[in-house]
């Protein structure tokens, strides 16, 4: 409707032109050029609408049916294509392999088990506990290492991190740890006994044989008794040095007034100003002295 439309009009335009011009195209004159333009104009509308058609501008209706039904059915034809293969048996969802195709060839994915040998004692594998003789147990794993001397170094390491830990939860202060010192020769002399460390070889899929080494930590009611009277040692001497602060920094500000007032004294008030600022000065100092002081004690 769209493209009829506007042809409508532009043939009633061209048809009252015609209308309106018609007795001066009858003129003698006027023939001839009549004659040329008319076969001019003509051979140019027919290649311009063969342009058009051409173009796609001007679409033909039977052309443009008949090359959409092909374009529809190019896929259709490409879609069921792969299904008209016929099976190769009949009944079954599995086809056999051709002549010319490989024999399958089934993958089997490579194990990532590892192999642990036989042996391990029952306290590897379990929790931290304490029994009924009142000795509290932590197991300890080195982990797995290609060289035994790398395990016995990450066993010495969890020694070390495991006791940290059961004194900081026993003591309750994080600071424990750091001011008892207590290192892995005293761990393992006082807290593993030799038939609690159990080595062994274990097999992985990646690396081959892997050393790895348990203990088992063993704190009884000697090493938790012992553990808080030094813990009572060490809160005893860091609060005395909390009291030495205190008391030092008071006898220093006294004095420092004390001073003040002696030479203003002695000076009949003469250098007045010069000692209130020098005492200012001094109270300043020993303010941030106490501070600094302060950030190497352990408030316990």
């Amino acid at each position: 409707m769209l493209t009829i439309l506007p042809l409508f009009v532009l043939a009633i335009l061209v048809s009252c032109l015609l209308i309106a011009s018609w007795p001066l195209l009858l003129h003698r004159r006027l023939r001839p050029a009549l004659a040329g333009l008319t076969g001019t104009g003509c051979i140019a509308g027919g290649a311009s609408l063969i342009a058009l058609l051409v173009s796609g501008v001007l679409p033909i209706p039977c052309f443009t049916n008949t090359a959409s039904a092909q374009e529809d059915t190019k896929p259709a034809e490409a879609t069921t294509a792969p299904a008209a293969a016929p099976s190769s048996t009949e009944g079954s969802g599995a086809a056999l392999p051709t002549p010319d195709s490989p024999d399958p060839v089934l993958e089997v994915p490579p194990t990532t088990e590892v192999i642990i040998p036989p042996g391990r004692p029952s306290w590897v594998d379990q929790d931290p506990q304490t029994n009924s003789a009142g000795i509290h147990t932590i197991p300890v794993s080195s982990g797995p290492y290609k060289r035994h001397i790398d395990a016995l170094r990450a066993l010495d390491e969890q020694l070390g991190k495991e006791t940290s830990r059961y004194i900081a939860e026993h003591v309750d202060s994080d600071l424990a740890p750091t001011l008892l010192r207590i290192d892995v020769s005293t761990i393992r002399r006082d807290l593993v006994k030799s038939e609690n460390i159990y080595e062994e070889k274990i097999v992985s899929p990646t690396t081959g044989d892997m050393h790895q080494i348990h203990a088992l930590i063993e704190v009884d009611q000697n090493f938790r008794t012992g553990l808080d009277e030094e813990w009572r040692r060490v809160r005893a001497t860091s609060r005395l040095t909390q009291l030495g602060l205190f008391v030092g920094a008071g006898l220093l500000f006294i004095g420092s007034v004390f001073s003040y007032f002696r030479l203003d004294n002695a000076t009949r008030g003469y250098y007045t100003g010069r000692l209130q600022f020098m005492t200012a000065a001094a109270i300043l100092a020993v303010i941030g002295g106490g501070v600094f002081a302060a950030r190497w004690i352990h408030w316990l």
